[in-house]
């Protein structure tokens, strides 16, 4: 990164809808020797709207564009979903330190994601898929609202190949996924306690999912989490995201559940 604090303005190559209220947009790069690895992020804005924190969610060894995946839920995102192929956007970044995938390689590995939880997690996925020796195995626990909020539907195929895929949804209407919450998963489905777990969803699912893996006897140091919080700076200096001595915007997003255990806010919002 040339400079911290500087917005590059990225041309947008291809929008694809992703659901019902989210969109995925392919970007040129913002300058030469842009790169990132999975679970960092990028500050997003369009002037006028403000600016927020959005995974980085394409192949983090591509070097001709990158992706972000963007749901319409406030002024900014509803900014960015009426802009159009060929339009900027701003970005400034990466950021963030990212889940250790150094540390998996050739282990077990577990994903818990709620949501856009799953974001951080496509590019260690497609990863995953091109690489299927580089990890033991890829297991994957996936919960959505309904079929109209999944993430990457059409790309399950291709993830299945190598990962084993699980979704629940909270309304399914067909019998192939499972009805509940993500944390239902851990009843029905053997995984090996050895694995390195990843997790990212809302707050809320942190203590239910974490319940579980403790029961099961998942180790805490093999625990990772991605905090999806309120970030303005992305620097540690408006002190918007503390927990108690971190930000999460510049010591996380992903921390260490050993790093987290002593204090309680992470599990709710702030």
């Amino acid at each position: 990164m040339l400079n911290d604090y500087q917005t590059y303005n990225c041309k947008i190559l291809k929008i694809a809808p992703e659901g019902s209220d989210s969109k995925t947009f392919t970007l040129g790069m913002p300058y030469k020797g842009f790169s990132f690895e999975p679970g960092q992020y990028v500050m997003v804005s369009v002037p006028g709207f403000g600016e927020s924190a959005i995974s980085l969610t394409s192949d983090f060894n591509e070097k001709k564009f990158f992706q972000l995946t963007i749901r319409k839920v406030g002024v900014l995102t509803s900014a960015v979903h009426n802009l159009k192929v060929g339009d900027y956007l701003g970005i400034r970044g990466p950021y963030g330190r990212a889940f250790p995938i150094d540390l998996a390689k050739g282990k077990n590995i577990l994903i818990v994601a709620g949501g856009i939880g799953i974001e951080p997690f496509r590019p260690l996925i497609l990863d995953a898929v091109k690489n299927p020796k580089k990890y033991q195995k890829v297991y994957i626990f996936c919960g959505s609202r309904d079929e109209s909020t999944m993430l990457y539907a059409k790309e399950y195929p291709t993830w299945k190949k190598v990962c084993d895929l699980n979704l629940t949804l909270d309304n399914p209407k067909s019998k192939k996924y499972t009805k509940g919450q993500v944390t239902a998963l851990f009843d029905i489905k053997n995984i090996p306690t050895d694995a390195i777990a990843f997790m990212c969803g809302p707050p809320i699912m942190y203590k239910f999912v974490m319940a579980k893996m403790m029961a099961k006897g998942f180790k805490p140091e093999n625990i990772y989490v991605s905090l999806e919080r309120h970030m303005d700076c992305a620097k540690g200096v408006c002190q918007h995201c503390a927990i108690g001595p971190y930000y999460v915007c510049k010591d996380g997003p992903v921390f260490s559940y050993t790093e987290l255990m002593n204090f309680k806010s992470w599990l709710g919002p702030i």
